[in-house]
């Protein structure tokens, strides 16, 4: 079983934020809303989240009924934030105890504890994840969390896997590269820079092997042509016959996972 040792994240959830004793008003035409008293605040905030629903930030100087009459005068804006926000709630992957999810070698596993803290281990084949018991999982500090430490857990993965595989391609077709990193880009599986660095894209860990395969051929065919003209591909398809017809298979994968 693989044991990777170093990655063990931490986040302290504020207690205060979770036993908020702020108190929650329903509007007419709006919905419930939560008023959050702030003494460090100087004017008044209005924010709309996909799962703490909408909160206002009130000085300590601004009356509620004030307040109240600044939301009124937002309702559109409300409804218009409420509209996109249910949008990215139905595109976002949201992570419960009951989800089932893996990596390439470790499942998730999520688990509540007595602490106010959020932590996380990637050991042998699992992904543990404690967050507060006061918590809801749905909490938006809790899911960015569990994201993190997956990209975190795909980045261990990737170190492993892919700078071994990308010697093991370039000897055996006689390619030569200088360096490689691995980033975890929003917009490319790889690139291939002019001194013939490669990146490599740690989000490749959710790709099947002949895709990986296929990546890293192509970051190490632009160490011999730069662009993507016929002699591209026609030295491509030699090594790699079928090439042109992974590229599109590899376009049906999105990079934004989340």
């Amino acid at each position: 079983m693989n044991c990777y040792r170093g990655l063990n994240l931490q986040y302290v959830m504020n207690g205060n934020e979770l036993e908020s004793n702020n108190y929650q008003i329903k509007i007419e035409g709006i919905g419930t809303v939560r008023l959050k008293r702030s003494n460090k605040a100087r004017y008044l905030r209005l924010k709309v989240h996909p799962h703490q629903g909408i909160i206002v930030i009130v000085p300590r100087n601004i009356t509620d009924s004030n307040a109240l009459k600044f939301v009124s005068q937002k309702k559109n804006w409300i409804e218009r934030s409420i509209k996109k926000q249910n949008s990215y709630k139905k595109q976002t992957t949201r992570f419960t105890e009951s989800s089932s999810f893996a990596t390439r070698s470790h499942q998730l596993f999520l688990l509540r504890h007595q602490k106010n803290t959020m932590k996380s281990i990637v050991k042998d084949d699992k992904i543990v994840i404690w967050y507060p018991e006061i918590a809801k999982v749905e909490d938006d500090r809790i899911q960015s969390f569990i994201r993190k430490t997956i990209e975190e857990t795909w980045r261990l993965e990737a170190k492993k896997i892919l700078p071994v595989r990308l010697n093991e391609l370039a000897k055996k077709h006689g390619f030569q590269y200088n360096k490689v990193k691995l980033k975890n880009a929003k917009t490319r599986w790889g690139s291939c820079s002019a001194q013939n660095n490669i990146n490599l894209n740690i989000q490749l860990m959710r790709l099947p092997d002949y895709l990986i395969e296929y990546v890293i051929l192509h970051e190490l065919m632009h160490t011999k042509e730069k662009n993507h003209q016929a002699r591209f591909w026609n030295h491509f398809e030699q090594i790699l016959p079928g090439a042109r017809k992974l590229d599109k298979e590899l376009n049906q994968y999105n990079l934004s996972f989340w």
